[in-house]
């Protein structure tokens, strides 16, 4: 389920418009359109409109903390493979994985720079999408420019890696197909290259695969949908508090104030008078009152 939307693509996305909507009440339309989400089957919620804004800018700040933490920990990874390779391997195979090691750091880095702040979606978009692709090419290349053993073990690790990214992210599904679709086209890309199997198996193991990420990308569909379920039940708990306390401030003012004149009753009067009297003897300072008969 894609929740790309029209309405994102000239503003930012961000949690503080959502914060300042949480003190506003939602429109007729949208709590109706919520109402409607919510009386279906959970498998056809479809968020649109204002309510994919509202549903990104609440959870942009998890989005991005979540994609920055990956993506450091990618980096970390690298690097932590990289030294423990240089201690357990010959030289020369370690200088044949520096060169495509070297292009995940970048790619996971300007990552971590774009998500720090609320940006269009087509910017996040865009560097989600190329950086991960940068870091699935690097992994599958470290492999394949070392050869032998660490031909297929890079390429199984790059679809790991992709599969993590798959899970993890909290992101429209549409990304996560396009990471998928990256990872299995350079698996079998580069497996249709491997001398030691043939096109069969390089085929049958993208199949296998295949059918491994098929199931993780339905996981996150489902993940997706109970998710943005739980947004519409607290935006529907949100209108209804709303409500709710409109009708205890009209209650309150009917209490206090005579229903013909709007003038102050005789409970109104007693309370300011205790409230007076309360802090008059708590300061010492003394309260006069002065009562005025007006004809």
């Amino acid at each position: 389920m894609d929740v790309n939307s029209a309405t994102d693509a000239g503003r930012p996305s961000g949690g503080e418009g959502f914060s300042r909507g949480q003190s506003q009440r939602l429109s007729s339309q949208l709590d109706k359109e919520v109402e409607r989400q919510l009386h279906g089957r959970t498998r056809d919620i479809r968020l649109n409109g204002e309510l994919v804004h509202l549903f990104r800018e609440r959870f942009w700040s998890q989005t991005s903390k979540i994609i920055r933490a990956w993506m450091v920990w990618v980096i970390v990874l690298d690097a932590l493979t990289l030294a423990l390779n240089a201690v357990l391997l010959p030289t020369e195979t370690v200088w044949s994985m520096l060169l495509p090691a070297s292009i995940l750091p970048p790619a996971a880095f300007v990552a971590t720079v774009v998500f720090s702040r609320p940006r269009q979606l087509w910017v996040q978009g865009t560097v989600v999408l190329i950086c991960v692709f940068l870091i699935l090419l690097s992994v599958a290349l470290v492999g394949v420019n070392t050869g032998g053993e660490f031909y297929e073990r890079h390429l199984t690790i790059m679809l790991f890696v992709a599969v993590t990214a798959i899970v993890i992210f909290p992101v429209p599904l549409g990304w996560s197909m396009t990471i998928a679709a990256y990872a299995l086209g350079l698996y079998l890309s580069f497996q249709l290259r491997n001398t030691d199997i043939g096109a069969g198996s390089a085929l049958a193991g993208t199949l296998f695969f295949a059918c491994g990420v098929a199931a993780t990308l339905v996981a996150r569909r489902t993940a997706t949908i109970l998710s943005q379920k739980t947004f519409l039940l607290e935006l529907r708990d949100r209108s209804r508090l709303a409500d709710l306390a409109e009708a205890n401030a009209r209650l309150e003012l009917l209490a206090r104030t005579d229903p013909l004149t709007g003038v102050a009753n005789r409970r109104s009067m007693t309370e300011a008078i205790e409230r007076c009297w309360n802090a008059a003897t708590e300061t010492k300072l003394g309260a006069a009152m002065l009562i005025v008969r007006y004809r």
